[in-house]
């Protein structure tokens, strides 16, 4: 057979009902199969002892304080500090800790209910691209590109942290909003920025879409704005005051990060999710768009909300792979809105070849997404070693200080600690007499070498604000570097010069550097 006719045969398979469903059920399949490597991974992860990403641990000592009546938002000292992240994940892990318990399990009700939310997502994501397409097949691919993303957002849906609620609430906020439910959608959106305080102004941006029935908009946003005025008031009420401090005035003094806000768009937004891209632009391009629509001006504010706000967010100190999945779950609905305009257009056209290549597009798509969900999943070793650090500090004699992983602390049996993160951010924000009390309170300790031991994830950089390496200045090796999956684990003791060698001896494992830093050598 000739190429020419070669070509003309599969252009007549193309255009037959059989690959039409053929190009479905892969897809279809390509979705399930996405969804369940999610699930492989999440389940596997669930009651690891230890941490899978390094911030979880602040999480879980703040959802335990929660648990054992302890104040949320408090003064900063050095035994505590909060992360800048709203309250209602860290009540409902707390409430959740009730039924999955603590002692043994640890994250698990945290990572539990991350996981919950980010199955509800796929569910509210499916649901979106069925109120506006009603093609299952379209809100199945849309799905799966966002269960499927799981691996591009450096495995964070099922991390015991606020984004994942926070994803699932908005999303159900633009649910209700879209099946004209304003009122839910306005309380919806005050659950959101209790969740996380950074959607206050894009859930007001987005609840203005409303504008084309100004008695709607006027209702929404007075009922957003009253929810949030209320629920900020109880807070700082229930808190002295201390909410406010954490959620608005630590959250402004975060720094702005130049190649952050750069790369954003290319890598974060474009590069990795870009054949659904792709999908996208060719459905404004080939399909008639009524601009004035109600449907197309939602997305439209949508799109600008969340796109634009995001890449605000993004681009400031501390953001990281979990900032961008709002981003990922939008990009994945205007997928599967695109993939069905273009089914569409095919129907309309008598062409079914169009048809065809939507869904063999879509289908590249979601085969690129395939990844070994074995990469995120906590090996044998990486326990082992991880009990060994936690063995390590038992042993350790006195008071240690393990800046970013409190809950190792907990499992040694010695007393947490404010994290590094959140305790910088208060040095840093520099507000007033908090801030310096803070920073004097920090120093006379760390010169009186209160600690037996700092434990780090870094070698401080020179414009540091702890001064960790200036009064505890020997460096003496953990052995948890070979851990891939986490952002950051503990790489290095401090201690102060004068430590006792049997100290020193206790903490040598196989392979450990011993830095002597500015120590003076015997």
């Amino acid at each position: 057979m000739s190429f020419k006719g070669l070509q003309e045969q599969m252009d007549r398979w193309l255009a037959s009902p059989r690959a039409l469903r053929l190009l479905r059920g892969v897809t279809a399949l390509l979705a399930v199969f996405l969804l369940l490597l999610f699930v492989y991974a999440a389940a596997r992860r669930l009651r690891y002892p230890f941490e899978v990403e390094w911030i979880e641990s602040n999480v879980l000592v703040s959802v335990l304080r929660i648990a054992h009546g302890e104040g949320l938002y408090v003064a900063p000292t050095l035994h505590y500090v909060p992360y800048l992240y709203a309250p209602l994940y860290l009540y409902l892990a707390a409430a959740l800790t009730r039924v999955v318990g603590v002692a043994g399990h640890g994250y698990a009700a945290m990572r539990l209910l991350s996981t919950l939310s980010t199955l509800g997502s796929c569910g509210v994501i499916y649901a979106l691209v069925m109120t506006e397409t009603r093609r299952r097949i379209a809100g199945i691919a849309a799905a799966g590109a966002f269960i499927g993303s799981y691996a591009l957002l450096g495995a964070f849906y099922d991390v015991g942290r606020v984004d994942s609620l926070f994803v699932f609430l908005l999303l159900l906020a633009l649910l209700a909003q879209r099946r004209g439910y304003v009122i839910v959608a306005a309380l919806l959106w005050m659950l959101t920025f209790q969740t996380k305080q950074t959607v206050l102004p894009l859930g007001l941006f987005i609840l203005c879409a409303e504008w084309q029935r100004p008695k709607r908009a006027v209702a929404a946003v007075a009922t957003f704005l009253v929810a949030v005025g209320l629920s900020v008031a109880l807070m700082n009420h229930a808190t002295d005051g201390w909410y406010s401090f954490y959620i608005f005035k630590v959250a402004r003094g975060l720094s702005m990060q130049p190649r952050q806000l750069a790369l954003y768009l290319p890598q974060v937004v474009v590069e990795p999710l870009g054949i659904a891209w792709t999908v996208i632009v060719a459905a404004l391009v080939f399909t008639r768009v009524n601009l004035r629509s109600a449907g197309v001006m939602f997305y439209l504010f949508v799109s600008v909300a969340l796109y634009g706000g995001i890449w605000f967010v993004y681009a400031h100190a501390g953001a990281s792979f979990n900032a961008a999945m709002p981003v990922f779950a939008l990009t994945a609905v205007l997928f599967g809105i695109a993939l069905s305009r273009l089914l569409a257009e095919s129907e309309q056209s008598s062409s079914p070849r169009l048809a065809a290549l939507a869904l063999a597009v879509t289908a590249m798509q979601l085969f690129a997404l395939v990844y070994n969900p074995g990469r995120f999943v906590p090996t044998q070793r990486a326990r082992d070693l991880s009990q060994q650090f936690v063995d390590q500090l038992r042993a350790m004699p006195g008071d240690v200080y393990v800046v970013n992983h409190s809950y190792d602390a907990i499992l040694a049996g010695k007393q947490p600690h404010a994290e590094g993160e959140a305790l910088g951010a208060v040095l840093e924000a520099k507000l007033g007499a908090t801030s310096a009390d803070l920073r004097k309170q920090l120093d006379d300790t760390l010169a009186a070498h209160h600690y037996s031991a700092m434990v780090i994830d870094d070698l401080e950089p020179s414009n540091t604000v702890w001064h960790f390496e200036r009064d505890y200045p020997l460096h003496v090796s953990t052995q948890l570097s070979g851990i891939r999956y986490m952002t950051s684990q503990a790489q290095w003791f401090l201690l102060p010069c004068d430590e006792s060698p049997a100290v020193i001896h206790a903490l040598m494992q196989p392979n450990t550097v011993i830095n002597t830093g500015s120590c003076p050598t015997k």
